[in-house]
């Protein structure tokens, strides 16, 4: 499957298993409800407090340093938004390496799933809704993928932080242009101000923000909000096929690897580092994409 196609999947409700996930059952899945192997995400304090194997494995391969670029996550039951499918996810370590992003997990057996050299990363997922949290890292072929909870966030943000800031390099010019005199609602405004949208508050950087009505009755409408910092062209939303606002779709492409945007009707295709990634968003931030000229 392309990384396009992906994407585009991603952003729907369903989330289907990966590969090293385990069919659900009542006999081991219910261990999990019980609260026998409940735990939220941490960042270990010793390598002790790693599996065997996990800390020289993901040194090697990764280019780990410090116990703060690993985020531990327990194991867990997840549904993957298919009726009632659930699966059963065995202890993972997210690697946020020096050279590269890893996933390890516990089971079927021990060892690295898959890993995404920083050279190859075309884009970033953050998803995170309520205590919800899903976080890609993208390129042209490969994606790791976490689901965890929102109570680790704080802890993990300034590693996330510095990788994004390797990752896009020197600053690009951003496009003049005129204040905008629009009122934007306190949660955006809020967004446009903190380094989780633009890696640097002080820097420059403009952006376009809509609002649109929900097309169904007594549900909130959904908040569209485009950000081009000098370092990365940042894709915010409210959550798809969510059943309420409090949260935000997230996609963030460095901007020194976009190669290519391509502007349609009702959607734009990014090409990033090899990827190609498709967006669809309301018609004035389609027509920002065209006045910025992204590309050379």
């Amino acid at each position: 499957m392309k990384v396009a196609e992906l994407i585009k999947v991603r952003r729907q409700a369903e989330d289907p298993a990966e590969s090293w996930e385990s069919p659900y059952t009542e006999r081991e899945g219910g261990f999990y409800f019980r609260g026998i192997y409940a735990g939220h995400p941490y960042i270990p304090r010793t390598q002790e407090d790693l599996p065997a194997g996990a800390w020289e494995t993901l040194g090697d391969r990764c280019g780990v340093k410090t116990l703060q670029q690993l985020l531990v996550i327990p194991p867990s039951v997840r549904s993957t938004g298919l009726g009632s499918g659930k699966v059963i996810t065995p202890l993972e370590i997210l690697a946020l390496g020096s050279r590269a992003v890893g996933l390890w997990t516990e089971k079927p057996e021990p060892g690295i799933r898959v890993t995404i050299s920083l050279d190859e990363l075309a884009g970033v997922e953050d998803v995170q809704i309520l205590l919800y949290g899903r976080l890609s890292f993208l390129s042209s072929a490969r994606r790791v993928t976490i689901r965890y909870n929102l109570v680790c966030r704080r802890m993990m943000e300034p590693t996330l932080l510095e990788l994004r800031k390797k990752v896009a390099g020197p600053g690009l010019k951003v496009p003049c242009e005129p204040p905008q005199s629009i009122e934007i609602p306190f949660k955006w405004n809020f967004l446009l101000s903190i380094p989780f949208s633009t890696l640097d508050e002080d820097a420059p950087r403009v952006f376009r923000f809509r609002a649109e009505p929900s097309r169904r009755r007594g549900r909130p409408g959904t908040g569209h909000l485009l950000i081009l910092s000098p370092y990365e062209l940042v894709l915010m939303r409210d959550p798809v096929k969510s059943l309420h606002p409090y949260g935000v779709d997230c996609f963030l492409i460095p901007r020194a690897r976009i190669q290519g945007v391509s502007v349609g009707e009702a959607a734009a295709q990014i090409e990033a580092n090899g990827a190609r990634f498709q967006f669809a968003m309301p018609p004035s931030l389609l027509q920002a994409l065209r006045d910025w000229s992204l590309t050379p």
